[in-house]
């Protein structure tokens, strides 16, 4: 086997640095993948949650009872009525993420290019190029 030298256009710089962006997208990517952990589902997250489980199960009753006590109900008041049912879910999801989109961003980016980095580090390590 014999030895050459490494190319310009071969370099590992290169293939390092788009490793590292491809991490950070990914790291910033999983900042909002990755689920919320038991610090951000504190006393104040329950209570926001439960408290949003209580206005909107309040309020859905209240214009169900309105709709339903109608002799007619149009098709837009039947859709309204199938789509109210999981809007408490929707409004927690919606929550949850608003708790994503606060998450500081450089961690999850900075983890991201190191592990890109080592990740093209290793892979130039183990390439074996032989003519």
């Amino acid at each position: 086997m014999t030895v050459q030298r490494v190319e310009e256009n071969q370099s590992g710089l290169v293939h390092g640095m788009q490793a590292a962006a491809a991490g950070a997208v990914a790291g910033y990517a999983a900042k909002y993948a990755l689920p919320l952990t038991s610090q951000e589902m504190d006393t104040d997250y329950k209570h926001v949650v439960n408290l949003i489980k209580r206005n909107t199960i309040k309020s859905k009753h209240e214009f169900m009872k309105e709709i339903k006590d109608l002799p007619s109900r149009s098709l837009a008041q039947d859709a309204f009525i199938a789509s109210s049912k999981d809007f408490a879910k929707r409004s927690v999801c919606t929550y949850n993420l608003a708790l994503k989109k606060i998450r500081p961003a450089a961690p999850f980016i900075i983890a991201g290019a190191v592990t890109g980095l080592l990740t093209s580090f290793v892979s130039n390590v183990l390439r074996t190029d032989v003519n």
